[in-house]
């Protein structure tokens, strides 16, 4: 069975467990579904003869208070202050004139359209006498403003400047101190891809850095400071991070154990068994066991001519190995050598699930190829693609 970009079982579990929480916490509600569900409520109730329900909002509130609640609301929790494309807060009202109604006639529709070329979060209210404008402009002066006198004289005006707003709201929320959570895992890898999957299994922290880019054990260090927890797990995912996280662990203030994991695959597998309900030494133990139990393939190619285990080489032809650096497949044809590999370490009779992590120089093609090879040789094994876009390995087999 084939799945693109799905995870197993366990991964969907905690993916969607931990998207739930985070939901929660962050208290997201969807405004405008809720505001349609409250007018039915009222018209249901209107059609039963029924006293219209009684919602929490305050009946102080004018149209400038409603648009302030909630659109403001913790904005600044989720955004950089660069990331402010319309940074003026802009709102005005205008009195109609009947002398400049006859120059300029008054089309809602029409003067919505006009506003909405200048800046987001547009909303016009009007009536026979006057029109009220909240937007998010860049330049509210000439480009807004002179779009509603059109039609009469202001009444009031309002700009605020949000960008201001979200750097003094950032930087006192930075001052205060956050509370440091239980646990919290610090793994390494390369790829946008695989940046987003690890973390999708648990991983608090992600460091950018693998084959022939390894983090230092400063690096690292900083990382682990930075999840603020009493208690950390690191997964070094490649061999020559472990001795750097090993001393990292040991200059920290923290309870630190690193899972001596040397493969992306080891990694996803000992992220799997985490469970924050049990202690920092049983779940290093957990990890350890869940991290020997995948396999793990590798498919790159060689930047020279060399002779490795007794098999010649040749600068540019691909390479298929296993963890422990082992190559079992040399050609100039990298399916060659997938099929090759795959067919070393795959057990039919054992394994369950093959996942496909493709690099930054996978191609479609071939993914297509590989997945129907994979199916027609081993038709009760679970086959799943995730994009990966790590460099130097053009795909990272997990075989469990």
């Amino acid at each position: 069975m084939y799945r693109e970009g799905c995870s197993s079982g366990k991964s969907i579990l905690k993916t969607n467990t931990r998207f739930i929480a985070s939901l929660k916490g962050s208290r997201v509600v969807d405004s405008g579904g809720q505001g349609l569900v409250v007018i039915y409520e009222g018209f249901l109730a209107a059609l039963k003869g029924e006293e219209l329900p009684e919602h929490n909002i305050d009946d102080t509130m004018d149209l400038e208070d409603l648009v302030h609640a909630e659109h403001h609301k913790q904005a600044q929790d989720f955004m950089e202050t660069d990331d402010i494309q319309y940074g003026y807060c802009t709102e005005f009202m205008v009195r109609f004139e009947e002398d400049k109604l006859k120059e300029h006639p008054y089309d809602e529709t029409k003067f919505r359209e006009e506003l909405s070329q200048h800046g987001d979060s547009l909303l016009v209210v009007s009536d026979d006498e006057i029109v009220k404008v909240h937007i998010h402009a860049e330049y509210p002066g000439g480009d807004v403003f002179n779009l509603g006198q059109r039609f009469g004289s202001f009444i009031n005006l309002k700009v605020e400047n949000m960008r201001e707003q979200h750097s003094k709201i950032t930087e006192k929320n930075n001052l205060k101190p956050k509370q440091k959570q239980d646990f919290a895992i610090v793994t390494v890898a390369m790829g946008d891809g695989l940046n987003e999957l690890l973390k999708s299994l648990g991983a608090t922290i992600v460091i950018q850095g693998g084959q022939t880019m390894n983090p230092s054990t400063k690096d690292i260090a900083n990382a682990v400071e930075k999840a603020n927890a009493e208690k950390v797990i690191i997964l070094p995912n490649n061999k020559n991070i472990v001795m750097a996280a090993e001393q990292a662990a040991e200059i920290v203030d923290a309870e630190v154990e690193v899972v001596p994991t040397k493969t992306i695959p080891q990694g996803m597998s000992a992220l799997l068994v985490f469970n924050p309900d049990t202690t920092l030494e049983e779940n290093k133990q957990q990890m350890v066991a869940a991290s020997k139990d995948v396999k793990t393939g590798q498919i790159t190619y060689a930047v020279r001519d060399t002779q490795i285990d007794g098999m010649t080489i040749e600068n540019g032809h691909f390479m298929g190995g296993l963890a422990d650096g082992k190559i079992v497949a040399t050609n100039p044809n990298q399916m060659e050598v997938i099929k090759q590999l795959l067919s070393e370490i795959v057990d039919e009779e054992e394994d369950e699930i093959i996942t496909i992590l493709s690099g930054e120089d996978a191609s479609s093609d071939e993914e297509e190829e590989m997945v129907r090879f994979l199916e027609e040789k081993y038709e009760d094994i679970e086959i799943e693609v995730h994009k990966g876009n790590q460099p130097i390995y053009s795909y990272i087999f997990s075989i469990e």
